[in-house]
């Protein structure tokens, strides 16, 4: 018990330590699927990659204080993500070892876990707080969810002082939802059975134990065993320093995100140049044009992710993101 009091109490100090934003890492996107579909992707905000040695995902479950790690190793490149899976990948597996989905084991940079007796940290579902931190512990960059909550059932609802009734086992029951907590109501739930992505304004990770959990305030919530957002990250900390001219340019960009190789670029300005930047601010493709209305850029070389495209007219220029899926 003296354990746990001492933990909340250095958790909360470490929490009033002001957040910058853009300054390091913090979790951008969710994942509670299906049987072991399990991930969590760490977004890198920075100009400068970082190194994993000395951070860790910790897992507090059923509204528990008892830290539950995993040392992370590796590097985070500037302005991208590096996403880390339950690892559970026996063809064979059944029933608690059964196989995580191939699509999902495609996203991993790694994976984690594989014993559950061994490292418990990658198991959570719905009702487990999930945090990033490095130095031992010592300082909490990121939490999803609440620490320390009497147990919330299911996990994390969008609303919140509502009472429902529903069926359970034939007989009318009801249950009145406190702090967002869903209890019983599972297909409710936020937290469970679904995908979170950090939203785009969200520039830093959460330090200090929210009470009450508000999960709608940073997160958007896709359906369960949603993979197709991991391995990037689109967010406010990956613009560039140049201007966006909006008003007064009749432009098209397509397809947006691109699901093929070529982008054709179409307006009714005379284009000059053409550059297209990654979201470290590095020149990836940079092409000079005879004042034309239409172009096409082959991608073939750019890897998946988020770019900027810009475009160059005379006198003025517009800046388009862009994201090759």
């Amino acid at each position: 018990m003296k354990k746990s009091v001492l933990f909340i109490v250095a958790l909360l100090m470490s929490g009033f330590m002001m957040a910058q934003n853009c300054s390091d890492l913090f979790i951008s996107e969710y994942v509670e699927g299906s049987g072991n579909n399990k991930a969590i992707e760490i977004y890198n905000p920075t100009t400068a990659p970082i190194n994993l040695n000395g951070y860790q995902l910790v897992r507090y479950s059923n509204g528990g204080t008892t830290p539950n790690a995993v040392n992370l190793s590796g590097v985070v490149p500037a302005k991208d993500v590096y996403v880390v899976v339950l690892d559970k990948r026996d063809p064979n597996g059944t029933g608690n070892e059964i196989m995580v989905d191939p699509e999902l084991q495609a996203k991993a940079d790694t994976f984690c876990c594989p014993v559950y007796d061994v490292n418990k940290a990658m198991y959570f579902n719905g009702n487990d707080a999930m945090t990033l931190e490095k130095n031992g512990g010592s300082i909490t960059l990121d939490i999803v969810a609440r620490i320390g909550n009497p147990d919330p059932d299911n996990g994390w609802t969008s609303i919140t002082d509502t009472t429902i009734t529903y069926n359970s086992g034939g007989v009318p029951t009801t249950y009145t939802i406190t702090d967002y907590i869903v209890g019983p109501l599972f297909w409710l739930s936020w937290t469970k059975d679904h995908t979170l992505v950090r939203k785009y304004d969200v520039k830093h990770g959460v330090t200090e134990n929210p009470n009450p959990f508000i999960v709608t305030m940073e997160w958007d919530s896709l359906p369960k065993n949603t993979f197709d957002h991991l391995g990037y990250h689109e967010c406010e900390c990956n613009s560039l320093s140049v201007k966006e001219l909006v008003e007064g340019v009749d432009i098209r960009f397509y397809p947006n995100p691109l699901t093929e190789d070529i982008l054709t670029i179409e307006t009714l300005e005379k284009i000059y140049n053409l550059k297209v930047y990654n979201t470290a601010g590095q020149t990836v493709i940079d092409r000079q044009l005879n004042g034309v209305n239409e172009t096409m850029v082959n991608t073939t070389t750019l890897q998946h992710g988020v770019y900027f495209v810009k475009v160059g007219f005379d006198g003025t220029s517009f800046i388009k993101k862009i994201i090759k899926q």
